[in-house]
């Protein structure tokens, strides 16, 4: 099926995953991933010994984030690996640890704070803590940047307009119009809107927690397009996912959690797939 239409039907043996793909998306897609054009350069971020307050949460977490790079946090379920955005970030309280952005410490006490100090995070699960399903489009890729539209308590038509049409053009969001409900769009265009509801935050770290989950394959590629074009803006970059080939496609390093503590940092050409899950049994 595609786009609401029956395309094709083949016997499971006779078919190929790459002519699965081209059936799904109505076009050849030679590589999975594209290619990564990012640089990194200074370190941007730094986490030092962050735990969290309340178990079962992070221990004594310890990494860096250079400019311009896609680190990937990989592990088990129950490994922590959104507890670690979600402390990062001010959702979960802390109980010792400290973030340096820039050299400069943050204290993330809360979501409102840390966007402030230039984080972003996209949530796991897009349908219940991502989209408001019930508003526009319009509404959904400002609502986080409300303030920045509004002149004495007074919203500016002109200036949300602009900002969504940068959303639905940078983002290349396939929608009828900006006034529709978000519920009415595809997965994918539904999560690129709320990459670019973020990104006009003009955040310095974007966390993304499962960012590719529930997505087909054609949207999935321009999601890891959008990721390394942000990456070359030299933004710090943090994926949690599930899929090791994802991690190994898109990153440069990855972080391996295993029961909240930290198991292993390697850059991707010096890690497999084996090796990730050795290393997220490690503290079980």
């Amino acid at each position: 099926m595609r786009d609401g239409k029956w395309v094709a039907t083949e016997k499971a043996e006779n078919i190929t995953t790459d002519r699965m793909i081209k059936l799904m998306v109505g076009r050849d897609l030679t590589s999975r991933f594209p290619p990564k054009t990012n640089k990194t350069s200074d370190i941007i971020l730094e986490v030092k010994n962050l735990s969290g307050m309340y178990p079962p949460t992070i221990k004594n977490v310890s990494f860096e984030l250079k400019k311009g790079e896609i680190l990937g946090i990989a592990g088990l379920v129950g490994s922590r690996r959104s507890e670690l955005l979600e402390t990062i970030f001010g959702i979960a309280r802390k109980k010792s640890g400290e973030i340096f952005l820039n050299s400069e410490r943050k204290d993330n006490k809360n979501p409102r704070q840390a966007i402030k100090n230039g984080f972003a995070l996209i949530t796991e699960e897009r349908r219940a803590t991502g989209i408001f399903e019930k508003l526009s489009v319009e509404l959904n890729a400002v609502i986080a940047n409300i303030k920045k539209y509004s002149t004495f308590g007074v919203l500016s038509e002109r200036k949300i307009k602009g900002a969504t049409r940068w959303v639905i053009d940078s983002m290349r969001v396939k929608t009828p119009s900006e006034r529709v409900q978000i519920k009415t769009l595809s997965g994918g265009n539904q999560q690129k809107v709320i990459i670019g509801r973020w990104l006009l935050t003009e955040p310095e770290i974007l966390l993304l927690d499962e960012p590719t989950r529930g997505i087909d394959v054609g949207a999935k590629y321009e999601i890891y397009q959008l990721i390394i074009d942000l990456a070359k803006k030299n933004k710090g970059v943090i994926v949690v996912s599930s899929e090791m080939p994802e991690l190994l496609g898109i990153c440069d390093r990855i972080l391996v959690m295993s029961n909240g503590r930290v198991a292993g940092i390697r850059d991707v050409e010096n890690i497999t797939q084996e090796e990730i899950v050795e290393l997220s049994a490690k503290y079980l």
